[in-house]
Parts: C-alpha cells; structure tokens; sequence
C-alpha cells in the first residue's frame, strides 16, 4: 500500500498523506485533507479546493473518487517540508475539538479518531466532557458512546494515528435529562 493518495485538482496534481472523510456515493467531504508537493501546486489546489472545486483522489489500486470541502469554514496551515516540498493540511473547523464558537447549535459535533476505537471512544469522551458543564465520569465512556452520541464511521487514510475515525454529535438541549435518567435507571454509577 502507497503512503500517500494521488490528487488532480484542476489540472495539477499533487498527494495526500492524511484524509478524514464522509462518503455520499462516489463522493467524499472532508473533514481533515493534507496535500502535498511542489509550493505552487499545493497552492493552486487548495485554492481551488477551499473555493469549492472538486478534487479527483486516486488510490494505489487506482480506486477513484470525488472529494470536495465540507460545509462551513475551512482552516489551514502550511508547513515547510524537506527541499521545495511543502505541506497544507485543510481541517473542517467546526468538527475538530476547540470550536469555541458561543452561537452553537442545539446539536454539536466533532470529529475523533485515534489508532483504535477504545482510544476514539476517550477522545469522545473528552470532547464531550469539555462541552459540558455538567460533571461526567470516565466509567460512562461506553455507555454515553452507546446512549447519548450520534456516530458515524467516517473514512481515514494516513499513518497509525489516523486508523479509526469518527463523526460524533449529541443533543445539548436534552443533555443533562438523558444523563439524569441514565443515573436513575442505574446505568450510571
């Protein structure tokens, strides 16, 4: 298996080494992209990437698909890599942990991932733990993935870290509710 996936957007071409993924059919929105290669090539894709072009994603075996940039903002950072490589990762900003955005939405989301899911369902839980004030207990983690978060399998391509990755979103509004009665049917110690 090659390390990285071929990217034709608009004409240029240049690679991916790290992908977190929706599909619809032949169609993937990202979450979390990472392009790689020549300055004004990754320049030229992510531009037209971000402005919403698609791009054409080609795997080893030459599996084909569509990706284009999820809904809402896009944040990215540019980094300098060996020689004149350089490397642009583009992350959904309203699904990766930190969103401190105080006009949330009744439902909130993130995306998690990790090497497995036992490390996917602690990161949930601390993404969920931070967005509440109401005080939660790690011996909850499996029953709050069960019970309280929305997931969705989410496609990954990358290095270990990225082997399980997860859309996860939960209710606000009935938050505590839910949690109250999970103590009171003694599902929650």
């Amino acid at each position: 298996m090659k390390d990285y996936l071929t990217v034709q957007s608009n004409g240029f071409v240049t690679y991916c080494d790290a992908l977190i993924a929706r599909f619809a059919g032949d169609t993937g929105q990202s979450f979390l992209f990472s392009l790689i290669g020549s300055p004004a090539l990754v320049q030229a894709a992510s531009a037209h990437f971000i402005s919403g072009g698609l791009c054409r994603v080609a795997d080893a075996g030459n599996a084909v698909f569509e990706l284009c940039r999820s809904n809402g903002t896009v944040h990215a950072i540019r980094a300098k890599k060996i020689g004149d490589i350089v490397n642009k990762i583009m992350i959904s900003a309203e699904h990766f942990p930190g969103r401190t955005d105080p006009s949330s939405e009744a439902a909130m989301s993130a995306v998690v991932f990790g090497p497995d899911l036992a490390i996917v369902k602690e990161r949930a839980f601390l993404r969920l733990d931070s967005s509440t004030t109401m005080p939660l207990k790690p011996a909850w983690r499996d029953w709050l993935w069960d019970e309280i978060l929305h997931t969705e399998k989410l496609f990954s391509f990358g290095n270990s870290q990225l082997q399980e990755a997860w859309l996860i979103s939960w209710e606000e509004e009935n938050f505590e509710e839910q949690i109250l009665e999970g103590i009171r049917q003694q599902h929650l110690t």
